[in-house]
């Protein structure tokens, strides 16, 4: 069938914070007597997170279903922070520290769009196709949507804190399909993410493309393709290779 509606992430997929996730939590424990550089924080990170990847993989294989909400949103961050803190031997003031990252991580005026949304978003409803986001985000994610000024055109949102689920639950894909009004072969989703949104994207049944933006990408360090098995052509660095790549 031909393809006939496209799903977008948004962090770090269809805009970045100006100010890493990295850069803040370095700045936090430099400023609580652990001087550390983002590059640094980072790869401990992204350490953890590969062994979470892996158990989400294996847990996704037994069909686990996820929830979400505004608070278990909140409280995964509440959590890194509390390995980022821990592991750097920052031993006191995290709900403090948290709090700063919060109002900093999370400002409207920090997240800006990739220069190539807007024409990605035309060049996609020029085709005839449906397009809207799917992201793992708190509820208020349609007004950075309209503030980023995007909102107005797209045909729907689907934000996993609303829906109380998120990728890579099947769940959150079919409500997705609900909304864009198609079949799952009908329809691409393009995240940056490889569990999320490729591997939970592929069990729904959906084409999937994973995009890696490089500096501005959620790890700048590493690329979330490596040793993923993927085929080339399912890897893009832009939304405009995705858009040159996409079958008519």
């Amino acid at each position: 069938m031909p393809i006939r509606a496209v799903s977008l992430d948004v962090g770090w997929t269809l805009a970045y914070p100006r100010e890493s996730m990295w850069e803040i939590f370095a700045d936090l424990c430099t400023k609580a007597g652990r001087p550390v550089s983002a590059a640094e924080t980072e790869r401990l990170v992204r350490a953890l997170w590969v062994v979470g990847q892996e158990r989400a993989s294996r847990e996704l294989e037994q069909e686990r279903q996820y929830t979400d909400s505004d608070e278990e949103f909140a409280q995964q961050f509440r959590m890194l922070g509390q390995l980022v803190f821990h592991q750097l031997g920052v031993e006191d003031g995290h709900e403090q520290l948290m709090s700063e990252f919060f109002a900093r991580f999370w400002h409207p005026e920090q997240w800006q769009l990739f220069p190539d949304v807007p024409e990605t978003i035309a060049a996609l409803r020029a085709r005839g196709l449906r397009v809207g986001v799917l992201s793992n985000a708190p509820s208020d994610m349609p007004r950075l949507l309209e503030r980023l000024g995007i909102l107005e055109q797209l045909d729907y949102v689907v934000v996993s804190a609303c829906e109380g689920t998120r990728k890579p639950d099947a769940r959150i894909f079919a409500r997705t399909l609900e909304r864009a009004g198609v079949q799952p072969e009908e329809h691409v989703h393009v995240g940056d993410m490889y569990v999320e949104d490729i591997l939970g994207g592929t069990r729904a049944g959906v084409h999937t493309f994973l995009i890696e933006r490089g500096r501005h990408a959620l790890f700048p360090s590493f690329r979330e393709s490596e040793g993923r098995g993927l085929a080339a052509e399912r890897v893009v660095e832009t939304l405009t290779d995705f858009v040159a790549r996409l079958p008519r």
